[in-house]
C-alpha cells in the first residue's frame, strides 16, 4: 500500500504535479489516491492482472474525451507509466466533486447511458468481448488457491449458474454494441454539472442488456428496445462473476458484497424477470 502511494506520487511529479497530502481512497482491484492539494486523482495497477486493463480504462476515457464525453477525463499530456522501483502501472485523473451511488432519477440516468453509449460507439480502441469476464470468472472459482475458503454450497450454485448460463448464451441471439462494462453506481459520480462516468476497466462489447443488469427496473423500462429474457440471463450471470470475485477477496466489505450477490442468484432462480440491478 505504502510502496502504491509512492509510486502515485513519484508518477504524478514526473508530470509536474507535486502532491504533499496524498491521501489513499481505495484499495481492491487497484489503489486509488487522491494527489492532495493537487485536483488530482492516481489510481495505481498493483497486480499484474490489472495492468493491461488500467491501460485499456485510459485509451478507452482518451478517446471519450476528445468527444467531449461525460466522464471523468484523464490528466492532459499524460499517460499510464510505469513507476520505476515497483513496476506499478500508474494512471492521473482529474478528481470530481460530487457523490457515488447517489439516488439518480430514472430518467436522467438513462439518457446519459445512452449518450455514453452514443460516445463509446465513436471510438476505435479494441475492446474485449464482455465474455472475456465471464470465462475468467468462471475458471477462477475453480482454482482453490483463491477460492479455498468458499463453502461448498455456494461453489456448487456458482458453477451452476455459470454453467446454465454459458448453455442459454450460446442459444442466445443479439447484437453486439460498444459498452462500459461494470456501469453501476459505484462507477458515476454525481456533479454539479451532471453525471460523470468512470472505471473504464471493463469496457467491452456485448449487448446492451450487459450494462444495463446493472441497472434498476426503472431504467430498464426507459430502454424498450431491451430484451428482457436475455437481461435476466445477463443479471444471473453477471451476480455469478461478482460473487465469485468479491468472496475471493480478503477484504470483509467485498466479501459481505459477495454474499449479497449469492441471496440475488437464489432469488433469480425463482423469479428472474423483475429483479432491481444491483451493482
Amino acid at each position: 500500500m505504502n510502496s502504491a502511494v509512492r509510486a502515485a506520487t513519484e508518477v504524478a511529479e514526473h508530470f509536474g504535479i507535486l502532491s504533499t497530502e496524498p491521501l489513499l481512497l481505495q484499495e481492491t482491484n487497484n489503489t486509488v489516491v487522491s494527489l492532495r492539494p493537487e485536483p488530482v486523482i492516481a489510481k495505481v495497477g498493483v497486480r499484474a492482472c490489472s495492468q493491461d486493463e488500467i491501460r485499456l480504462e485510459y485509451a478507452v476515457a482518451f478517446e471519450l474525451a476528445a468527444l467531449g464525453a461525460e466522464i471523468a477525463r484523464p490528466i492532459q499530456g499524460t499517460q499510464p507509466t510505469s513507476h520505476t522501483d515497483t513496476g506499478f502501472i500508474v494512471t492521473l485523473w482529474e478528481r470530481l466533486d460530487g457523490a457515488d451511488r447517489a439516488t439518480v432519477p430514472p430518467d436522467e440516468l438513462a439518457r446519459s447511458l445512452r449518450r455514453l453509449h452514443f460516445a463509446l460507439d465513436q471510438t476505435q480502441v479494441a475492446l474485449p468481448s464482455f465474455r472475456g469476464m465471464l470465462t475468467k470468472a468462471s475458471e477462477a472459482l475453480e482454482d482453490d488457491s483463491i477460492m479455498a475458503a468458499l463453502r461448498h454450497v455456494d461453489r456448487e450454485l456458482l458453477r451452476a449458474s455459470y454453467e446454465q448460463g454459458f448453455v442459454a448464451l450460446e442459444g442466445a441471439s443479439f447484437d453486439e454494441f460498444r459498452l462500459h462494462g461494470e456501469p453501476h453506481g459505484g462507477n458515476r459520480i454525481e456533479t454539479g454539472e451532471g453525471l460523470r462516468w468512470v472505471d473504464f476497466e471493463s469496457s467491452c462489447t456485448g449487448p446492451v442488456e450487459w450494462d444495463l443488469a446493472f441497472q434498476s427496473d426503472e431504467v430498464v423500462d426507459l430502454f424498450p428496445e431491451a430484451d428482457l429474457g436475455l437481461l435476466a440471463l445477463l443479471r444471473k450471470l453477471n451476480s455469478a462473476r461478482v460473487a465469485t470475485w468479491c468472496l475471493a477477496s480478503r477484504h470483509q466489505q467485498m466479501q459481505e458484497h459477495g454474499e449479497m450477490h449469492l441471496a440475488l442468484l437464489r432469488q433469480l432462480s425463482e423469479d428472474p424477470w423483475r429483479l432491481p440491478g444491483i451493482p
